[in-house]
């Protein structure tokens, strides 16, 4: 049932931008001039950093969320779970990745993939929220083929 494998936070170090210009994937930003020119991505994926933790997934329960074997996810035990929040959880102390949902007093942790089924939180499965995911790291080349695929279908049109 192994999901994912944590990796706890390493030494900060901040980017510095290597042209002064920025890319755009839409319109300009009447406030582009005014952004901030240093970035430590750190600062940016958690506000308390001895609570943030890296996971590399195994598993394909969240596909359906973006999430596929191989990506980086930060997770942050600090933050409490909200409504839809992935998460991830611990059952049988096994690490488990499943989204949180909350309908009436019945707590589940949801799969984002039909092959896999809910979790309720009863007494014969309890599980346990270890922390929160806010960000995904993706590896944009490995999804090459299904976005070549659109590209093909919207040209056929």
């Amino acid at each position: 049932m192994k999901e994912i494998t944590l990796y706890q936070r390493g030494t900060a170090h901040t980017l510095i931008p290597l042209y002064a210009e920025a890319i755009h994937a839409g319109f300009e930003s009447p406030a582009a001039d005014y952004e901030e020119a240093r970035i430590d991505l750190n600062d940016y994926v958690s506000k308390y950093p001895a609570a943030t933790f890296f996971a590399r997934v195994t598993g394909e329960c969240m596909t359906g969320s973006g999430i596929y074997p191989n990506d980086l996810l930060v997770v942050d035990k600090s933050l409490t779970p909200q409504q839809g929040d992935i998460v991830v959880g611990i059952i049988d102390n096994e690490f488990i990745l499943r989204s949180y949902f909350k309908q009436g007093n019945k707590e589940y942790l949801m799969p984002d993939n039909n092959y896999f089924k809910p979790i309720e939180r009863s007494e014969v499965s309890h599980f346990e929220i270890w922390g929160v995911v806010p960000h995904s790291v993706l590896d944009q080349r490995r999804r090459n083929g299904a976005r070549i695929n659109r590209f093909e279908q919207a040209l056929r049109r």
